[in-house]
């Protein structure tokens, strides 16, 4: 019985240092499971920040293109009408020189001279040719714009034609600024768009991480109570054996008791004489 005990008593030691090892693991992936799990609820966290920056950058340049297209297309009839416009000066112009150079051709002539004289390295004859070609168009241009400016119908054209372009190079500015806060807001949301594919990924490895923890704790867990129960069992054994062995030895001790009572008992009756130790004995015998 005592070998039997203490196999058992080596096994519930081996038992309790497992038991241990098993109760330090979990706590151990405890922890980092509740490190996995806080790091996934920041991550969440902020992918929901950024998703929430994206889709407001998104609205914002969608926004913005929307004014981008009402520009554009109140660019287009003002350019339309200015086209018109310039059309009808053009030709009303053409209707008072039919047979000369339209007044328009000359001062692109003279706009190219005076960008050859500023240019180009002339002759001293050359320049002086083409100072007198200046002069020649500038006179030819001065006595039309003299005739044309006393055309008072002609002249409220001309100045609603500047108007109408002062109008359409001011919506060609609003475009350009709309365009480009689109394109911020657009640049803006790809970052977004990139911070989150990047938060997205960490998220499924913490994820990853967090399940293989997890699963790993339960594990150890399981282990831990399965080793509690097994101890148990061997102090249930244990205590069996030894409930038993002191039942035997209650047994034995009770057997040899009666026995040595059964003999005081015969020498009781044959009349001989008893100690006080012998009629005690008989007495707890139940003999007396």
């Amino acid at each position: 019985m005592d070998e039997i005990i203490r196999e058992l008593e080596a096994q519930k030691e081996e038992l309790k240092k497992k038991l241990y090892k098993a109760k330090e693991l979990r706590e151990r992936l405890n922890e980092k499971t509740k490190e996995l799990r806080t790091k996934k609820r920041e991550l969440s966290q902020e992918i929901e920040k950024y998703n929430k920056e994206r889709l407001l950058h998104k609205e914002r340049r969608d926004e913005i293109n929307k004014q981008v297209s009402k520009s554009k297309e109140k660019r287009r009839t003002l350019n339309k009408e200015w086209d018109e416009l310039r059309k009808k000066i053009r030709e009303i112009k053409r209707s008072y020189f039919p047979n000369d150079t339209p007044i328009d051709i000359l001062k692109q002539k003279r706009d190219a001279l005076e960008f050859k004289q500023m240019t180009q390295q002339l002759s001293k004859r050359e320049e002086e040719e083409l100072i007198e070609q200046l002069a020649k168009l500038n006179r030819e241009i001065r006595e039309k714009e003299k005739i044309l400016a006393q055309d008072e119908h002609l002249q409220e054209l001309i100045a609603k034609e500047r108007e109408l372009k002062q109008k359409s190079d001011k919506e060609h500015e609003k475009v350009r600024e709309l365009a480009e806060r689109a394109q911020k807001e657009h640049l803006e949301m790809l970052e977004c768009l990139k911070k989150l594919k990047e938060l997205r990924r960490g998220y499924r490895k913490v994820e990853k991480d967090y399940i293989v923890s997890k699963i790993s704790a339960d594990k150890a867990h399981k282990d831990f109570v399965t080793y509690i129960q097994k101890i148990r069992e061997i102090e249930s054994q244990i205590k069996e054996i030894k409930d038993k062995e002191k039942i035997d030895k209650i047994s034995k001790e009770r057997s040899a008791l009666q026995k040595k009572a059964d003999e005081i008992y015969e020498r009781f009756k044959r009349g001989e004489k008893l100690s006080t130790e012998d009629l005690m004995l008989l007495q707890k015998a139940g003999l007396l």
